[in-house]
Formats: structure tokens, sequence, C-alpha cells
């Protein structure tokens, strides 16, 4: 596309009707935190089944999924907190029907960087890893799944589990050594959903500020090309 983005964020109704292709299902992409029902246990696993596939360092694949749907989900909401603080900022979260925790085991990498192929390079310890690629490859995967919610048309929260996160994976039985990296709400959009996030108070910084071609530069000194009016879809 030659030009300035045209800019969608002020119409969220025209961002919900782009097309599908790939382009526009990142564009689109965005936070809900009011659900109305949503799809069942065994399409939210036709969709973790697909997320997984996501870069893995030294294809060790530390990154698991748990999907906790019915009274799973009830129990999550109550033992982290998360029911008690949505119900006062963000209700309509209560009604997502899976939340999905994506979790990173950094004993996979480990273990395959102890590996005859790998050993030289000097991984075999977490504290070896100047970047802990199994929160990066979890990442990844958890983007991955927001994406596959977004091209369902259904409606995805990524957050943060609050409080102790120890204490919400111990009820569900989560190895002590493996990080949870974030839950993501999973349910059918509410067609009064609107943006109430932080990307509704602040502008989202341009390409030419952020993208940098052969050595660092200030804003001022972007590549040449870049659109400033970047949308905040």
């Amino acid at each position: 596309m030659v030009g300035p983005w045209p800019r969608i964020s002020s119409n969220w109704d025209v961002a919900d009707t782009l097309p599908d292709d790939l382009t526009s299902i990142i564009r689109r992409r965005r936070m809900t935190r009011t659900f109305s029902g949503g799809p069942t246990l065994h399409e939210v696993l036709e969709v973790c089944d697909v997320a997984r596939r996501a870069p893995s360092a030294g294809f060790s694949q530390g990154c698991h999924f748990l999907v906790l749907d019915g009274p799973d989900k009830e129990t999550f909401f109550e033992v982290s907190g998360a029911g008690t603080w949505f119900a006062r900022r963000s209700p309509g979260v209560r009604d997502c029907t899976q939340i999905v925790l994506v979790l990173a085991d950094p004993d996979a990498y480990t273990d395959r960087y102890s590996e005859p192929d790998k050993i030289d390079r000097g991984l075999s310890t977490r504290e070896t890893w100047v970047c802990p690629y199994w929160l990066t490859d979890a990442a990844m995967a958890a983007q991955n799944l927001l994406l596959l919610c977004e091209d369902r048309r259904w409606g995805a929260l990524l957050f943060g589990l609050h409080g102790d996160p120890r204490v919400t994976l111990d009820r569900f039985g989560v190895p002590d050594a493996v990080h949870c990296v974030g839950a993501v709400a999973i349910g059918h959009r509410s067609p009064g959903d609107r943006p109430s996030g932080s990307s509704t108070v602040r502008s989202r910084r341009g390409a030419n500020e952020v993208v940098h071609v052969g050595r660092w530069v200030s804003p001022s000194g972007g590549p040449a090309g870049f659109a400033t009016d970047d949308p905040e879809v």
C-alpha cells in the first residue's frame, strides 16, 4: 500500500468489517472486555492446537496451554482474585466461556540445550540464558491464540494473573518450575463491547518511531516513507 494507512481506529464498526487476510486480522485485533456466550470447549481446543505452532528455540516445545471451562473457569476467577477485580472494573469479562493459561516450562529448554547437538551453546542452566526463550516462545504462542480468535471473529482478552500466581497454578496442578505468561479470556465479543483499555487514551507510536533501518535513530530521523498516521487497532 502506498501512502498512509487509512485511520480506522476512530470507528470500530469499520474495523470489525475488515476482510480476513492476515494483515487485516492483525490490524483489527483488539482486546475484548464484554463477552456474550462463546465457542465450545472443543472449538477452543482446536484453536489451541494451531496456536501452539509458534517458533520454539531448539524445538524445545516448552509452551503449554491450560484450558479452563465451566466450573474450572469459575474456580480460576475465585482463586486468582481476577473475578473480584473484573467485577469492579470490567464485569463483562466474567461472561467469557473459557480461560486459557499460557504456560512456559524452562526445564524443557535447559534439558534440550543439554543434549549433544546443543551443549556447546552453554545454555544448559537457566542462569546462562540472557533472554529466557521459554517466555519468548510462549508469548508468541499467546499472540497466535489472540490472532486465531480474531480470525474466527471471537473476542479475547490477555491479562496477567492477579496476586501470587503460584496460588492459582498450584490449584490446577501446574508444576513448580512452570511459569504463567498470561491468561486469555475467550468468548463471543458482545455487540456493545467497545475499547476501554490504554489504547483509548494513548496514541500508537508511528512506524517511523519504532522501525529502524541500519542503526537506531531518533523519531525525527526515521526512514523516509513511513506513515505517521498509524491506526490504533
